[in-house]
């Protein structure tokens, strides 16, 4: 009898023990799923934009062969841990791992592709601004380039949304309708080197034109 109690008692207690592993277990997983799921919208968003940097031909080169084999193992790995109930806290920190250098990979590409795109046009307003009708409008362009240059952009909206800003800064340069003539009379205006002669009938019309004649001044 005492020993029958016993085997009962022992049964109960080894069943309590499977049971309490068995918690713990569900929660480090469903703490690991939790952690996972906080992955997904990043890693999500991230492919989005490299896919559009791709398409257009902004930054096609991004995901070498070695990162794309990088976050693809690891995908697969919590992939199989999470069907197999055996997902840990390594196997989701080397996910979040493979999406940092991706993100760093993207952040550089954009930076440097953005500052290629925008140069020049950057360049050209900041230089030619005190010339143009609609200075307001340069000054907000400027800022918005500069924003958008520094910062990765989340979307491929606002990939576009920069693209436009860009065009539109070249057609507010190009409406200038600047020449090598004008462009080394308008050099010479900066370093106050321009003289009465430099005033040909061709800058002349050029200033008629972008209503620039009272915006000269001749000084001795």
């Amino acid at each position: 009898m005492i020993i029958d109690t016993l085997k009962a008692t022992n049964s109960v207690m080894l069943d309590s023990i499977q049971v309490t592993n068995n918690k713990q277990a569900a929660k480090i997983f469903k703490e690991q799923i939790i952690a996972l799921g906080s992955c997904t919208p990043t890693l999500e968003q991230l492919l989005n934009i490299i896919t559009a940097l791709r398409d257009k031909q902004i930054a096609p080169g991004i995901l070498t062969a070695e990162l794309k084999e990088t976050l693809q193992t690891s995908v697969d790995n919590c992939g199989e841990k999470t069907h197999d109930h055996t997902l840990d806290a390594a196997t989701v920190q080397a996910l979040k791992n493979a999406i940092d250098l991706c993100k760093t990979s993207t952040e550089s590409a954009w930076k440097a592709a953005a500052d290629k795109q925008c140069m020049t046009v950057i360049g050209s307003l900041r230089s030619l601004k005190s010339l143009l009708p609609n200075k307001k409008e340069a000054d907000e362009l400027l800022e918005s380039l500069g924003n958008a240059k520094a910062k990765m952009p989340t979307s491929a909206k606002r990939i576009d949304d920069f693209l436009g800003k860009v065009t539109r800064g070249k057609e507010i340069v190009d409406g200038l309708h600047l020449d090598d003539e004008v462009e080394n009379f308008i050099n010479k205006v900066k370093i106050q080197k321009a003289t009465v002669s430099d005033l040909t009938p061709h800058i002349l019309k050029w200033l008629k034109a972008n209503d620039l004649m009272n915006t000269m001044k001749v000084r001795f």
